[in-house]
Formats: C-alpha cells, structure tokens, sequence
C-alpha cells in the first residue's frame, strides 16, 4: 500500500491552513482524511499533485472553506438549521397567508382580515427576526452589510407592526408606519447606496433599486389612508349639512308644537295620552340612534364617547373606513353589543308597530321602511356592510330624520 512522505503531510497540513481551515482539531481531522483517501487513490506510479487535486474536488465546489464554515456555524450557532428551517417555512406561510388574505380582502370574503392579521404577525414575529440573527451570525456579511440587515430588520418590523395595528384599528398605525418608512428612507438606503454605488458596475442597480424603493414608500404611505375621492366626500358633507339642517328645523317645529299643546287647556284625554306616548317613543328611538351614531365614532377614532359627540362628519379622520363599522353593526343578533343594525331594526319596527297600532294607522311610514329590495341581502347588509363610516353616520341621520318628520305629522294630526 502506498504511504506518504512525511514532505507530501506537511504539504497537505500547509495546505489545509492555507484553504482556510483556522480550528487546529479540524486541520488534525481533515488532514488525517485526505491522507487516508490520497493512500488508497494512489497506486505509487501516479503524480501525487494530481492524485491531490482530485481528493479536494470531493469536497465540492467551495472545497474545504466550506467545511469551516459549517462547522463555525455548529460551535457557536447550535441552532442554526432548525431556525433557518423554521425562517424559510414561516416566510412561505406568512407571505401566502398575506397574499390570500389581500384577494379575499379585494373580494370582501371571509377569513380576508384574519388572514391577514395571522400572516403580518408570523412575518413579523417569526421571519423577519430569524432573518436578521441569521444574517447578523453569517461571518461573510461585512459590517456594512450587517448594519443594512440591523436597519432594513428594524424598519420592517416597524412597518408590518404598523400595518398590523392599521389593520386592527389600534392606535399608533400611523405613527408607527411614519417611523418605519423614515428609517427605510433616511437609514438604509444611504448605507445600501454607498456601499453599492462605489462599485462601478452597480452603479444602475442602486440608482433604480433607490427609486423604485423611495417610490413605493411614498406609494404606500399614500395608500395607508383609506381616503374616499374628494368629490365623493364633498358630496356626501353637502348631503350631511342638508340633512341635519332639515333635522333641526323639524326638531325646532317640534318642540313648539308641544309647547302650544301644552299650553292648550281644552284638549281631549286620549289625544293626551297618544301624544306623551308619542313623545316618549320617539324620544327613545333618537336616543338610541344617537348614541349608535357616537359608539360608531368613538370605536373608529379611538376616542371617548364624551368626545365623540361633538365630533363632525368633516371632522372624522378616516371618514372611508368601512370595517369598524361593517363589524359593529353587523354582529349577530345575540351578541352583547347594544349596538348592532338588527336592534336597530327592531327598534324601528317597534316604533312603527306602537304608531300604528296605538297612535294612527293613517300615517306614511315609507320613509321607515327595513324591507330589503334584494332577495340575497337582509336591510342590515344593504345598509352596512362594507359602507363606509361617513356613509353610515348619514344614513343614521336620515333615519333619525325621518323618525322625528313622522312625529311632526303625527303632531299636527293629533293638535
């Protein structure tokens, strides 16, 4: 069998060093092993070099650096596999979850917001964190690229927890959106843009990757408000201004119908007791209407109900937002929200139901009516769902409109 010199081992040692290997148990190991595999591939005859090199290409093509690499990963990185494993899995799972959560979203389908919610969180607390300790522990990162992954890391994080409390209607969204986009812009990018730019054939490559970055920031910065059109919103305030004029004029008649009718001496006994039934049910149904119309607010702006009172529909600060809204009002039937669109029905039929029966059956309650037109959808889905809280808060207001137009000609009727 053929042996080597004690020349050729101290040329193979010398060499191992050379390649990369710094662990003196690993050179001892390697060095033994490629001793071993060069006796038994070389018959003597052979040119010892040669037989050499063809040994090293058995341990692939980044030869034994690789080797050294692995193993620095496995003494001071013991987990390393099983988090890199659970990086890859979490950023499928994550990024399918978002993408099919976003095209049931588009389609108002369910599970759309709680796919979302569980995908933006797997992303931000499972891949995006592994991500950056993995780039972080990679001994090829140089420390600008280090620093990128710090930045670029934090930044994302900040972000897709912004856009999860969007999502959520918590507070601070915005603020966390803001401070996330700032260190994309302001952070990474110069560090990725000096340290691409120096090199001459990337010069095109970190221009356009800049451009299209700060270009997106500003795009999903613009798209983070769910404004409605301009022209829309105007609209619909005129209608809103109109309406509540309408509603204080009627209310103002009102009240000085009753304070002629209180004032009158000679008044029969049962238009008495229809008119303090009236006013009572009526004085009920607005109450209600009201203060749905101040929860609503209050949940959307994350205010208290106290401030919510006096706050305007131009006041509102996402006036497009249409899912507090749609989960408020359209929860079931049995819930324990005082506030939902079936109690509000009821309680509208139940004032028609006392004005007619009790009071007059001669009246025009067209105005009240909470028959759907459509065969698919129920009156609470056709007004509700998916209709945005400026919307919503006018169409409250109509109905509250006409409650009190009804109690004006039952007035008149009943004088």
């Amino acid at each position: 069998m053929f042996s080597l010199t004690e020349d050729q081992i101290a040329f193979i040692e010398n060499d191992i060093r050379v390649r990369g290997i710094t662990s003196s148990d690993l050179r001892i190991d390697l060095l033994d092993h490629i001793c071993c595999l060069v006796e038994n591939e070389s018959d003597g005859t052979e040119n010892f070099e040669l037989v050499y090199e063809r040994i090293l290409l058995l341990f692939g093509a980044k030869g034994l650096r690789e080797i050294q690499d692995e193993t620095n990963r496995l003494l001071t990185f013991k987990h390393y596999y099983i988090m890199n494993a659970t990086m890859k899995i979490s950023g499928y799972v994550s990024s399918i979850m978002i993408l099919l959560g976003a095209i049931l979203k588009i389609n108002h389908l369910f599970p759309a917001n709680i796919l979302i919610v569980s995908g933006v969180f797997f992303f931000t607390v499972l891949f995006l964190p592994l991500m950056f300790i993995l780039k972080y522990k990679s001994e090829e990162e140089s420390n600008r690229s280090i620093l990128l992954s710090i930045i670029g890391g934090i930044a994302s994080i900040i972000i897709s927890i912004g856009v999860l409390f969007k999502i959520m209607h918590w507070p601070g969204s915005l603020s966390l959106t803001l401070t996330g986009a700032v260190l994309l812009v302001l952070g990474y990018l110069p560090v990725y843009f000096i340290s691409i730019y120096k090199k001459t054939t990337n010069k095109i490559n970190a221009t356009s990757t800049a451009i299209i970055l700060i270009a997106f920031v500003g795009l999903f910065l613009s798209a983070n408000k769910n404004d409605m059109g301009k022209n829309y919103a105007d609209s619909l305030l005129q209608m809103n201004e109109n309406t509540n004029q309408m509603l204080s004029f009627v209310e103002v008649q009102n009240k000085i119908n009753y304070k002629k009718i209180d004032e009158r001496k000679a008044i029969d006994s049962m238009a008495i007791r229809k008119i303090k039934l009236l006013r009572a049910e009526t004085d009920e149904l607005d109450t209600y209407i009201q203060n749905l119309k101040t929860h609503l607010i209050a949940c959307a702006e994350n205010i208290s109900e106290a401030t919510a009172m006096n706050v305007k529909l131009e006041d509102l600060h996402d006036p497009g937002e249409y899912q507090i809204p749609t989960s408020l009002l359209l929860m079931p039937s049995n819930s324990d929200s005082p506030y939902t669109a079936v109690k509000l029905k009821n309680k509208i039929e139940k004032f028609k139901q006392t004005i007619s029966n009790r009071i007059t059956s001669d009246v025009n309650l067209t105005d009240l009516n909470t028959d759907s037109t459509r065969e698919d959808e129920s009156w609470e889905l056709m007004n509700f769902r998916n209709i945005p809280l400026a919307f919503v808060i006018h169409r409250l207001t109509q109905i509250e409109l006409a409650v009190k137009t009804t109690e004006s000609i039952l007035l008149n009727q009943l004088q």
